[in-house]
């Protein structure tokens, strides 16, 4: 196979751009080659197009991805560190890694070929710039799986997914050269009110409502320090009208505390339920 080959393909297909107050925030999406079937790479492996397509096309998570243009990759291949769990890790494709997305993927004779997107931020705009000022993308496959001692791959592989990498083991897993496309989604600007409002009626007495406080305003660990703090009794919490209740046992018995909820509830809170 000629190593050109893949640089003769290469083919940006559009240029996304998007503008907001005279700033381009803009991806790239291009064809990308990600390996060949049935040569063997600089690792010494040999990849059937059936094991290979079979493993992508009956992995549902890779299925789902794609169909919601979200089957990502990372810039470079995870690094596994001293005490880390290198099967979970090699599984795992890590948020603030992420350079691209992978939109669709097809075999074209013995290449598998794709359409990816760059991510906006991150290594996703280094990889776009790299592009853009003539350093091509690079993919190498991720996955789990076995060969044989000839190098071939075995039944039984399963992909996770392609990275950009540089010197990729297939010689062909270049960008494909092409053409490119700018589309522009301008961004309204200016004085334009976007504000909106909702509300909905709801029972500050309700059981709902002390579960909503629990969980959105304060934890239940914070509550319980307060009510340490100040020989409160946690169980006892009742909401009353504007107040949060507790129990205090002191020497002559229990006594009420109450303790207005706009010191327990953050403002955004409780005015929605005011």
């Amino acid at each position: 196979m000629d190593p050109n080959l893949a640089m003769e393909k290469r083919e940006i297909l559009h240029e996304n751009t998007f503008e907001q107050n005279g700033m381009k925030l803009f991806t790239l999406t291009f064809r990308q080659v990600l390996q060949d079937f049935g040569v063997r790479n600089w690792n010494g492996r040999d990849y059937s197009k059936s094991i290979v397509m079979g493993g992508l096309n009956t992995n549902p998570m890779i299925q789902h991805d794609i169909k919601m243009r979200t089957w990502s990759g990372e810039y470079g291949h995870p690094i596994i560190e001293k005490g880390m769990n290198e099967l979970a890790r090699q599984m795992t494709i890590f948020p603030p890694n992420i350079c691209w997305t992978i939109d669709k993927y097809w075999d074209e004779g013995n290449l598998l070929m794709s359409e990816c997107t760059t991510i906006s931020g991150g290594y996703g705009d280094l990889v776009r710039d790299r592009i853009l000022t003539g350093y091509p993308a690079q993919a190498s496959s991720r996955a789990i799986g076995g060969c044989d001692k000839q190098g071939h791959v075995l039944p039984g592989y399963m992909p996770i997914t392609f990275d950009c990498v540089v010197r990729p083991s297939h010689k062909v897993a270049y960008e494909v050269k092409g053409s490119e496309r700018i589309n522009e989604f301008p961004i309204p600007t200016g004085t334009q009110n976007t504000m909106s409002e909702s509300a909905i009626g709801f029972d500050t007495n309700s059981e709902s409502f002390k579960n909503f406080l629990l969980s959105e305003s304060s934890s239940k660990q914070q509550i319980e320090i307060l009510c340490n703090s100040m020989q409160l009794d946690y169980d006892t919490m009742t909401i009353d009208e504007n107040c949060i209740v507790f129990q205090s046992l002191g020497n002559n018995g229990y006594s009420s505390v109450r303790i207005p909820l706009r010191q327990m509830v953050n403002a955004e809170y409780y005015n929605l339920f005011k």
